[in-house]
């Protein structure tokens, strides 16, 4: 991975640190409203899911026990995924895991057309595409790059690997 570094300018891998940090940020920001939350659940976003898993979710709305894991699973997974994006550590594996948390919600409730053409919402009319899917595939970039290299936590890990490395081997 250290040849990618080196092909990536200043700016590029800026822009990469950047995105993943953002990310991480809002990830885990949202993980701490809803751990703050007094009585927050994900049973009524479950309950309203249209997406092409609906039954699922709403299956998952209707068992007490499995509503309580998913809020919990949630909960953690923001906060968690959110610092190590934030830190750069295990920067592939958060990316993954956020990815593959953010198209879980959006395929609750994906915008797709119901009546006529486009899907009112509260950012405005969407289509197919919203701010859901959009942070996904960006994670899905930030994993694609390895931006915990370039800044992060996963430096430290490199190095203590190397010399680990090297100790067993002898080189």
């Amino acid at each position: 991975m250290d040849y990618l570094i080196r092909y990536l300018s200043g700016w590029h891998q800026f822009l990469l640190v950047l995105t993943r940090f953002i990310i991480g940020w809002h990830l885990f920001y949202q993980g701490l409203g809803k751990l703050r939350a007094v009585s927050w659940s994900s049973k009524w976003y479950l309950e309203n899911a249209r997406g092409p898993l609906a039954g699922f979710f709403q299956w998952i709305a209707e068992s007490p026990w499995f509503l309580d894991i998913s809020d919990t699973l949630t909960v953690w997974g923001l906060l968690i995924i959110g610092l190590l994006l934030m830190l750069g550590l295990f920067t592939r594996t958060a990316a993954a895991g956020g990815a593959a948390l953010l198209l879980l919600f959006y395929l609750a409730a994906p915008p797709l057309p119901v009546q006529g053409f486009t899907v009112p919402t509260a950012q405005g009319t969407e289509l197919y595409v919203d701010k859901t899917l959009i942070e996904a595939l960006a994670l899905l970039l930030v994993m694609a790059f390895p931006t915990g290299q370039i800044a992060g936590l996963d430096i430290l890990i490199r190095h203590w690997r190397k010399g680990r490395d090297r100790y067993f081997t002898g080189r």
